[in-house]
């Protein structure tokens, strides 16, 4: 099971599933193993190149498994319905800890554009990157991500009973560097599924040169946005309110300064992720039964 990466519903039930002495060998493997489901974005679900999901269950020896889309906006992925139908798929599989990643994607490209409405559809004065944050701010976003965040929580809490152990992880973000940089989905570095892709950004410069007047003042509206803000309004308050059973790892100190450290303008490269995966995976680690803690490395 410790070289084994399930992404597939139906491949996890092959795995744990199965005759009473397979069921029985699994389950004496997982008392002293850990258990981890990775459910989110593209930081954990994109296909293009090992992720922080897949760098992190490289280095945990236990029972590892990766859902989620690409893209994904923490409005669907913590959307009731869809939390309704992950907990009960936790409730009856045997993970002793669920990393979520989502948020970032829900105030980037047409919602970003969405936000800043006058300064799309005619010429406006520039702003700072201080005054365009404050006007996120005023638009509810983090109290939305809050509020959904705080309905997933619950949601797992009801299955943390008894004896049943379960904890919940989150991450905060880098800092980004490559602002205003597409991806560069081109067959040599990624394959045919560059041809697949029409959306490589940049998701957040891209509508925000018509409302900040440089770079420099982007990269310090996406570290407000995107690193600053998430970890102070969504993150903190989330692990203070569920202490015990929240808890998340702060990537924005983690050493990313260098370029070649992105990808893109959002994404880390997998030499990227490699770096941020420790922490994520201190994380982790401290959110297991103190007798499974050995497995993660």
């Amino acid at each position: 099971m410790n070289n084994i990466v399930v992404t597939r519903w139906e491949d996890l039930r092959g795995l744990v599933d199965g005759a009473k002495k397979h069921r029985d060998a699994v389950e004496r493997y997982l008392s002293t193993h850990a258990g981890v489901l990775y459910y989110g974005d593209s930081w954990f679900s994109t296909p293009l190149y090992p992720n922080l999901a897949r760098q992190s269950a490289a280095a945990i020896d236990g029972l590892r498994m990766i859902v989620g889309k690409p893209g994904a906006q923490a409005a669907d992925l913590l959307a009731p319905a869809a939390v309704a139908r992950l907990a009960d798929r936790v409730r009856n599989n045997p993970f002793d800890v669920v990393c979520i990643s989502a948020g970032g994607n829900d105030v980037l490209s047409d919602r970003l554009k969405a936000g800043f409405r006058p300064w799309m559809e005619s010429s406006q004065p520039h702003i700072d990157a201080k005054q365009a944050f404050d006007r996120i701010l005023d638009q509810g976003f983090f109290q939305r991500l809050v509020d959904r965040y705080d309905r997933c929580l619950v949601e797992f809490a009801k299955i943390n009973r008894g004896e049943r152990w379960l904890r919940v992880v989150g991450h905060t973000y880098a800092p980004p560097q490559r602002i205003g940089v597409a991806g560069d989905l081109t067959i040599d570095n990624i394959g045919l599924i560059a041809i697949l892709k029409d959306d490589v950004g940049p998701w957040l410069y891209g509508p925000m040169k018509r409302v900040l007047p440089d770079v420099a003042e982007a990269r310090k509206f996406a570290r407000l946005l995107l690193v600053d803000g998430f970890r102070d309004l969504v993150m903190k308050p989330m692990a203070q309110k569920h202490q015990g059973f929240f808890s998340y790892a702060d990537l924005s100190g983690v050493d990313l300064v260098d370029d070649r450290a992105w990808y893109d303008e959002i994404h880390p490269t997998a030499g990227g992720f490699a770096k941020l995966s420790p922490t994520l995976n201190a994380c982790i680690r401290g959110s297991v039964p103190a007798d499974k803690r050995g497995s993660v490395g």
